[in-house]
């Protein structure tokens, strides 16, 4: 996991919620991420900690964000 987020362009999160998955990106993962790096969310949005998310590309620690809840 620390290696594909560290050299991927593109990272799509594509897992069902459930207690293990919530969170599963979190403020952790996102530092290890490129700043030019995009997050494609089509899960629940919870999967990815969304407040932590909106911080880092407000702070454009990451490159962009697409959130699709199902």
């Amino acid at each position: 996991m620390d290696t594909l987020l560290r050299d991927s362009d593109f990272i799509s999160m594509n897992v069902p919620l459930t207690k293990d998955t919530y969170h599963l990106i979190g403020e952790r993962e996102l530092k290890k991420m490129k700043s030019t790096a995009y997050l494609i969310n089509t899960s629940r949005g919870p999967v990815i900690d969304e407040a932590m998310l909106y911080k880092f590309l407000k702070s454009k620690r990451i490159g962009r964000s697409g959130n699709r809840c199902l």
